[in-house]
């Protein structure tokens, strides 16, 4: 009896196992069977978008790649594809291959249905370069050829699928003039936008100016980028937001930019206030700027905002600050917790604000130009915005910039004096020590935004042709962009190791 009653056991537990085994074996092959195995846009299925066929790459079981290589105004297509087995669908219903035309100016989420199995896809098609465009028309399509006066055009912008709003499209009239000192003089020139009403782009607060960057002279287009993300890792109030853009100005492909926030006192910018001060350490400010000069700084201070006139009381009250800053800091009691420098300046903002230029070693930021200062009434000075880092990371030939040893904002007077104070000083290094310490983000920052460019550097070149031959003040020729994007990282990584050890014999 007990041996029957364990050869009926063996043989139960034996059956259910094959068959627990079988219904696994049956899920997997299904599994394997139910596979998007190809993806590809013909161009005979649409003849008025593509002009070759576009093989799309097939991520896994989740992603579907797509990059079509020209600008493309209507993202209705219709995908050619094959599957082991099931039906594709979105929305509940099927696709057919070669007949379903999908809207791929957004992700689309397609489901690969078969029997016990689902399998989710996204599909994303990036056109052209994948950035968004910004196309503008002046009346008349007149050239943009002055600084000072304003043309009147037409703006408009698609977002592609990686900006906030995917497929979007904003229009309005605007008004566009050129800007910057040196790079106004190059042949891929900056902008300044003005809107009648305040308008957001890309998802960021609504402001009505604007400027477009054209980082002629950095190959990695990603300089000043860089810079603004070490800006929102920091304790600095406000950072510019910037994104990158194609430009096509009056029906010419003028490569990739950078549209940025324009640096001014509001709500969303520098907020100080309305009686509060926007101020620029400016080298290059003229005849029509507004300017004062502190006799150890040297370079006319820029009064950006508000509107003065010299020797009005607004004027009187800013002077009088910045000189008072400069006695009390070259006193003998400059040190002194109570009626030191401390009393008058926002230390955290110095220290960071020194900090990324001196790891950028920002050519122009020992007190030369476009090194920003604010002050709110009855508040302490501080540093900031940061601006202007086309020529840091060693992208500059001028004062030894190219080499990742060696202080450079350190040595200048207000800094130098700001490092004879032990306090300073201890501050400084332990700011670092969070710089330093998160500079793998950094890298990774820079590693998404080349990824994201990859395409844009291409047809930039293809415009203006600066890859492989000599830009001046570039310190180097690295060849291909992803030669530029290395080298960058190669002396950033040099540059905190230098400066590591010399913060570290303090």
């Amino acid at each position: 009896m007990r041996f029957w009653l364990f050869l009926f056991l063996s043989l139960s537990i034996a059956f259910t196992s094959c068959e627990d085994t079988i219904y696994i074996e049956e899920s997997v092959e299904a599994a394997d069977a139910a596979t998007l195995k190809d993806f590809t846009f013909l161009s005979s299925n649409n003849s008025l978008q593509l002009v070759s066929d576009v093989a799309c790459e097939v991520i896994g079981d989740s992603v579907i790649a797509c990059h079509i290589p020209q600008i493309v105004e209507n993202k209705t297509l219709v995908p050619t594809f094959s599957v082991g087995t099931g039906r594709l669908m979105h929305n509940g219903v099927e696709v057919v291959s070669g007949v379903t035309a999908l809207d791929c100016s957004e992700p689309v989420v397609l489901q690969l249905q078969a029997e016990n199995v689902q399998k989710t896809y996204v599909l994303r098609v990036t056109c052209f370069t994948g950035l968004p465009i910004i196309y503008i028309n002046t009346n008349g399509r007149a050239p943009v050829e002055s600084k000072d006066d304003y043309l009147s055009g037409t703006f408009r912008i698609v977002e592609d699928i990686v900006t906030r709003g995917a497929g979007d499209v904003f229009e309005d009239s605007v008004k566009i003039k050129g800007r910057g000192n040196s790079t106004w003089l190059m042949p891929k020139r900056p902008y300044k936008l003005k809107f009648d009403k305040k308008v957001s782009l890309l998802g960021e607060p609504a402001d009505k100016e604007w400027v477009l960057l054209a980082n002629y002279v950095d190959k990695t287009f990603v300089r000043n980028k860089t810079a603004f993300d070490m800006g929102r890792m920091s304790k600095l109030e406000y950072t510019n937001r910037s994104h990158f853009v194609e430009l096509v100005l009056n029906g010419e492909y003028c490569g990739t930019y950078q549209l940025a926030e324009q640096i001014k006192v509001g709500a969303d910018r520098v907020n100080v206030g309305d009686d509060g001060y926007l101020l620029e350490v400016d080298a290059k400010a003229d005849s029509t700027d507004v300017t004062f000069i502190v006799k150890r700084v040297g370079q006319p201070i820029n009064i950006k905002s508000p509107e003065v006139e010299v020797g009005d009381s607004a004027y009187n009250y800013v002077v009088d600050y910045l000189n008072t800053v400069e006695r009390v800091l070259f006193s003998d009691d400059f040190k002194d917790p109570s009626k030191g420098y401390t009393k008058y300046i926002d230390v955290a903002s110095f220290v960071d604000w020194y900090l990324i230029n001196e790891i950028t070693k920002n050519n122009d930021a020992c007190f030369f130009s476009s090194c920003y200062m604010h002050l709110a009434r009855g508040g302490k000075l501080k540093m900031g915005p940061l601006w202007d880092y086309d020529i840091a990371f060693g992208n500059t030939i001028e004062n030894g910039c190219e080499s990742p040893e060696g202080f450079w904002i350190k040595n200048v007077l207000w800094f130098d004096r700001l490092f004879q104070d032990p306090n300073f000083v201890k501050e400084v290094k332990h700011r670092f020590a969070y710089f330093y310490d998160n500079r793998d983000q950094i890298y990774q920052n820079i590693n998404d935004n080349a990824s994201y460019l990859k395409h844009s550097a291409a047809e930039n070149n293809n415009k203006w042709g600066t890859l492989y031959n000599y830009v001046w003040p570039n310190s180097t020729i690295a060849g291909s962009y992803e030669n530029e994007v290395q080298i960058m990282k190669n002396w950033l990584e040099a540059r905190f190791q230098w400066l590591n050890a010399q913060y570290s014999a303090m």
